[in-house]
């Protein structure tokens, strides 16, 4: 059932995704590809964390159908083997050292910085800058959000998968932007 529901979110994934993308003519063939791409990572996530390619190997290893195979996926098996021993190795690593202390000081300095920016984004609201307000007003926002990103939420202290799932999102964010600004300027006439 689990993988089941795993292909049925990459197919619902290909659909809000690919579908846009395809009506605006925008690099089907990059959509298809980031699709393969993942249902090969999640077949092989499914594989290594059911085992089912040493399980293959045991059940079948004398079967005279499998017995020319059996020494080719005995390779891919040591090979994965090897693949996760590093990452459990890795998460070790990063277990051992513990949580970063951030001092007193260095929260009193951030302090400041949202304070001070916040003061600038009260004195840019009185101040007509014309079309640049929204661009301002998101800038200064932006900055103050990226260092309570940084120190109160740890994330300069993190690991960068972690940095790289959050910029991810902003990523796809800015996906959507874009559809909706593509939508905005085909209805607008200047």
């Amino acid at each position: 059932m689990e993988e089941f529901v795993n292909f049925a979110l990459w197919g619902v994934a290909f659909v809000g995704l690919g579908i846009p993308a395809f009506g605006l003519g925008a690099a089907p063939g990059l959509i298809v590809n980031l699709e393969v791409v993942g249902i090969a990572g999640t077949l092989y996530a499914q594989i290594v964390d059911k085992g089912l390619l040493k399980l293959f190997i045991k059940e079948n290893g004398e079967s005279k159908l499998f017995k020319p195979l059996i020494p080719k996926l005995q390779e891919v098996q040591n090979k994965i083997d090897e693949i996760e021993s590093g990452v459990i190795k890795k998460e070790e690593k990063h277990e051992d050292h513990g949580h970063h202390i951030i001092p007193i000081p260095v929260y009193a300095g951030v302090l400041a910085i949202l304070l001070i920016g916040t003061v600038i984004t009260v004195a840019v609201a009185q101040v007509d800058f014309g079309a640049w307000n929204t661009v301002i007003a998101m800038l200064v926002a932006t900055i103050k959000a990226s260092f309570v990103l940084a120190y109160f939420m740890h994330l300069k202290y993190d690991n960068m998968l972690n940095r790289a799932i959050f910029g991810s999102g902003f990523f796809f964010l800015l996906i959507l932007f874009s559809f909706t600004l593509t939508d905005i300027i085909t209805r607008v006439k200047p």
